[in-house]
């Protein structure tokens, strides 16, 4: 077997595989014999087909198959230990010729490939600045979130009178002409939250009544012509709540309210777990920290988003194959179709860019992604997404089973390993560059990151021109 390439110029090149017959006739032969070992032919018996009858029925498959199976083995093998710079993937030629497993004996199967920019005048200095974003969890912000924990694991009471923030059962009737209107709505268990009423005068009505008493209002000047408010108070679909005009006389007939759990060792366990902290100061500490993880990967990924951004602009404006590059994305890609090619390639072209440079700083440096940087992505993961509902700190018996479905799904892996490379090339980064770390408020932070987002985009437009 022969394998090389071919280039006139440094954007694209061909490779080809030669194979001849020596290279695939002993695994032709052994895999016909499991054929035959396997299969059950009229006037034989399981096993005993002559083997020029299975050459002849399975003969043409099986060659297909193990000429497939070298071309590609090698092919990738030929890439990697040559260290070629590969952008996308190689495509067969457009123009070859097609193959003939009755006739031929030798193969050569060739390939276009779209060769990557060299990247060795790229470089990352200390005269390279970056920020990361120290994203700080101060007071307000963390009583607001023990706040609404004490609310999610409060007691709910039935007080005399109603409060801003209660909830009400009631029911509810259409008014007409100051009476009850014949065939009109009626709602015996309508739900109605106070603090959402947007008219001031007919919200004090509420506050401070009891069960029993009755209240006419408007359901559109009461929550500011807002029809899913009106739909949900009048059990109704939105089209028809945005079409309702008329009072309606609500009677009170169940006054509930939320009493926040108490700061005691009863909600530091269910919020964190038996036993994790013994007091509010520790309990203050632990959510803190808790808080400031997922802070903490926000301000990764912005730091990622701006090492992307400077490695394109250090790339620049270089010639790509871009015949290939276009012909490949749409082979592969079901995002992309010839109408908005055009239109998205430049966006793609950066992704390729960024992934290239990338590629090249992690070979040059020893840097790879193992099996433990993918799984940590998995656990992180699988992390946030209990945190969605309320398991703030996911032991690894939980997520473990998250985590091994993430690993076993091919889709999900290839974007766990490509994140995986992510933090790493970035954390190697952060020691080559100057990173100023600036503190600021998750408020501060998303402005930051939408103002840096502007100025990066004109940046790289300015680049590209």
């Amino acid at each position: 077997m022969n394998i090389s390439l071919t280039s006139d110029d440094s954007i694209r090149g061909i490779i080809t595989v030669a194979i001849e017959k020596k290279d695939y006739e002993k695994d032709v032969d052994k895999n016909l014999r499991l054929y035959r070992r396997k299969m059950t032919l009229p006037g034989f018996r399981k096993g005993t087909a002559p083997m020029g009858m299975i050459r002849k029925v399975y003969g043409k498959r099986v060659l297909a198959d193990e000429i497939n199976r070298l071309t590609s083995e090698h092919l990738f093998k030929y890439i990697r230990d040559n260290r070629l710079g590969i952008m996308g993937e190689p495509l067969p030629k457009a123009d070859q010729e097609p193959i003939n497993f009755d006739t031929q004996e030798e193969f050569k199967i060739q390939f276009d490939v779209a060769l990557a920019p060299k990247m060795t005048d790229v470089k990352l200095t200390k005269e390279d600045h970056l920020k990361w974003y120290d994203i700080r969890v101060d007071d307000a912000l963390l009583d607001k979130q023990i706040d609404a924990y004490r609310q999610d694991q409060g007691t709910t009471e039935t007080p005399e009178t109603v409060e801003r923030e209660d909830w009400l059962r009631g029911k509810l009737v259409e008014m007409e002409n100051g009476e009850q209107k014949p065939g009109g709505v009626w709602v015996e268990n309508s739900v109605l939250f106070p603090n959402i009423i947007k008219d001031e005068a007919l919200l004090a009505k509420f506050i401070g009544a009891k069960v029993g008493d009755q209240i006419v209002f408007n359901p559109k000047n009461a929550y500011g012509n807002t029809p899913r408010a009106v739909a949900s108070l009048l059990n109704m679909d939105q089209a028809t709540a945005e079409q309702f005009t008329n009072d309606c006389r609500y009677e009170i007939t169940h006054i509930s309210r939320l009493k926040p759990a108490e700061m005691n060792q009863q909600l530091f366990d269910r919020v964190l777990g038996p036993n994790k902290v013994k007091d509010e100061a520790e309990f203050r500490d632990e959510i803190r920290k808790l808080m400031k993880a997922p802070l903490n990967q926000r301000s990764e990924v912005g730091f990622e988003r701006d090492l992307r951004t400077l490695l394109i602009r250090k790339v620049g404006d270089v010639p790509l194959a871009d015949d290939i590059l276009k012909r490949w994305l749409l082979l592969t890609s079901d995002k992309v179709n010839p109408e908005d090619l055009d239109r998205d390639y430049p966006i793609l072209v950066e992704d390729m860019k960024y992934h290239v440079a990338r590629e090249y700083f992690m070979a040059e440096n020893g840097l790879k992604a193992e099996d433990s940087d993918i799984e940590e992505v998995a656990k992180l993961l699988a992390r946030s997404h209990f945190m969605q509902y309320g398991i703030l700190s996911a032991s690894d018996d939980l997520v473990g089973p998250f985590v091994r479905d993430l690993l076993k799904d091919e889709a999900a892996r290839r974007n766990l390993i490509n994140r995986a490379a992510d933090r790493k090339f970035a954390e190697w980064a952060k020691g080559q560059i100057t990173v100023e770390t600036v503190e600021v408020s998750p408020e501060e932070y998303e402005k930051a990151l939408a103002s840096e987002a502007a100025n990066n985009n004109d940046a790289v437009k300015e680049e590209g021109k």
